[in-house]
């Protein structure tokens, strides 16, 4: 009996590995046609198609590309994504018609991804907050900043390297700490070349920006006891990705006044699990957060 059980077993051991890749490359697929497709004008434009207020997709003179929602007359709210992410990050957040009583909304893609140029990935924070600042050359007014993952320091960075530009600074499950990161294996295995074309860009982007993060982060250590901005960390102490201690540790070495709101049980992609939340914020006077979100019983 067992040596008819074995090779069934195998055969359906061989299947099951066989499905298992095949969902994995189609996954792959999706995310890269996905990501094409809103790199594209048509598809950047459909996506934020039911947004409440007017949108245009603009572009810096160096190739930065960004999203502009709302009132000119209004006040603007930079939002930044993380490692990987686009413009597809903020759509929840932008579809609360209540964020254009007070803002006008700045949605950009980072270096290195979507529809910006040049297409290769550019690790370093401090890169990243100049490049994004040019955004705000227009800009007749200071800009409030909202990053999430690893688009925190470089929000915090814009306040160092741009300070008249920047007004408040809010700082969303941010990695901050070269020593206390967690880096998967897999991120080791997928660094050669090759994956470069089998990894849709956003994934071996994000990837190389993972790799370089402890060299970023000390590049930007010599950044933060300059930043004399208000800064507002939020971080969830159940964060699966990035430690919670990152936000007290950099709370440290500010230069100016912190704010340093926890978020009890909470993990980290907030600004997709806590839309409400994290718009309650935005429009929230600075000092006086929302309570935390409750949690489901």
């Amino acid at each position: 009996l067992l040596n008819r059980v074995i090779p069934i077993a195998r055969k359906v051991l061989k299947w099951i590995l066989g499905i298992a890749l095949v969902l994995v490359l189609l996954l792959l697929l999706t995310m890269e046609i996905f990501d094409r497709y809103l790199a594209s004008e048509k598809g950047a434009a459909k996506f934020y198609s039911k947004v409440p207020q007017e949108l245009t997709i603009k572009r810096t003179d160096s190739g930065v590309r960004y999203l502009e929602i709302g009132d000119a007359a209004k006040p603007a709210l930079m939002l930044i994504h993380g490692a990987p992410g686009s413009i597809w990050d903020w759509r929840a957040f932008a579809m609360r018609e209540r964020v254009y009583d007070r803002y006008r909304l700045l949605i950009v893609e980072r270096p290195g991804y979507g529809a910006t140029r040049p297409k290769g990935a550019e690790p370093s924070i401090m890169v990243q907050a100049e490049r994004l600042l040019e955004v705000l050359e227009s800009e007749t007014g200071k800009t409030d900043v909202m990053g999430h993952s690893y688009g925190a320091p470089i929000a915090v960075a814009m306040a160092g390297v741009g300070p008249e530009k920047i007004g408040r600074v809010i700082a969303a499950s941010g990695q901050y700490d070269p020593d206390n990161e967690m880096t998967l294996k897999v991120s080791y295995v997928v660094r050669f070349g090759i994956f470069r074309y089998l990894l849709p860009r956003m994934l071996w982007v994000s990837n190389v920006e993972k790799l370089e993060h402890p060299n970023a982060q000390r590049e930007a250590m010599e950044m933060w006891p300059k930043v004399t901005h208000r800064v507002e960390l939020i971080h969830g102490d159940a964060d699966s990705l990035v430690p919670y201690e990152n936000s007290p540790w950099v709370a440290e070495l500010l230069g100016g006044p912190v704010d340093m709101i926890t978020l009890p049980g909470l993990d980290h992609a907030i600004h997709f699990t806590e839309v409400e939340y994290m718009v309650d914020f935005a429009l929230s006077e600075v000092g006086s957060p929302p309570p935390p979100p409750a949690l489901e019983s």
